[in-house]
């Protein structure tokens, strides 16, 4: 998402402007998560 958001070509130019923290990381992964969506 963020690679076509700030329109980069790869994940190695975006990650010195993109270091989410590991509850960011987390909270992402859980809301993206398919079976963590169909327990809702």
């Amino acid at each position: 998402m963020l690679l076509a958001r700030s329109r980069h070509a790869s994940v190695r130019s975006l990650e010195r402007y993109a270091r989410p923290g590991v509850d960011a990381v987390a909270r992402h992964v859980a809301e993206r998560d398919p079976a963590t969506r169909r327990r809702r």
